[in-house]
């Protein structure tokens, strides 16, 4: 599988991190599948209510049932098809806690993906060069695999998904009023030690209520 992210996304992902480059960020991504050429397109994204420190995100459980209700009324056609955050200053790849975030994801919707930034040298030399970002996914071996990505160039695609993100040129944020606790974010995980790993985002039971929301 291939990714092809659309240059307005990309720009608001990228200004999202730079607002608070010291810290983490998070959002999700929003676009469709397609099948025949096995291409993901990420054509917008979305954000909200998180609590975020150097090392972790969390995204509230509401912030991601507004969003899912957002884009059902605002992108038709277009879905939720993974998520992103950032690494202020630690590169860019899949933690422990991302992979489960991520599993949980491909749960609902194999071809989800992970988009990870790191923008703290960006943001103090101001040179692409120094813009580190990837996309991750899940193989079937369980193994953590960068997604190759393109920067999307058709024509037609590039008109259509600047049209449908200039409607919210700045990042679409949800507002739910309800702050997220750092308690509310730890999710038990089946493991050989009965522990548990924490997740990013509660997505669980999100994707209960809010399903057909999501899958493509």
């Amino acid at each position: 599988m291939r990714a092809r992210i659309y240059p307005l996304a990309l720009g608001k992902i990228i200004k999202h991190a730079l607002i608070d480059p010291g810290n983490e960020i998070a959002g999700l991504l929003i676009g469709k599948y397609l099948k025949k050429n096995d291409v993901l397109e990420i054509w917008d994204a979305i954000t909200g209510d998180q609590r975020s420190t150097p090392g972790f995100v969390y995204l509230h459980e509401d912030t991601i049932a507004h969003a899912a209700e957002w884009v059902i009324r605002n992108r038709p056609g277009l879905y939720i098809v993974g998520w992103y955050h950032s690494h202020p200053g630690f590169n860019v790849f899949l933690s422990a806690i991302d992979l489960e975030t991520q599993k949980r994801y491909q749960m609902l919707f194999p071809k989800a993906v992970a988009l990870v930034v790191d923008p703290l040298k960006y943001s103090k030399t101001g040179k692409l060069s120094d813009l580190r970002f990837s996309i991750f996914r899940i193989n079937r071996r369980g193994q953590v695999v960068r997604v190759p990505t393109s920067i999307g160039i058709h024509r037609r695609k590039l008109l259509e998904s600047t049209l449908k993100g200039v409607e919210t040129m700045e990042l679409k944020y949800i507002n739910t009023g309800q702050e997220a606790e750092v308690e509310e974010y730890e999710v038990a995980v089946n493991n050989d030690e009965g522990g548990g790993e924490r997740s990013n985002f509660p997505i669980g039971s999100v994707l209960k209520k809010f399903k057909d929301r999501f899958i493509p």
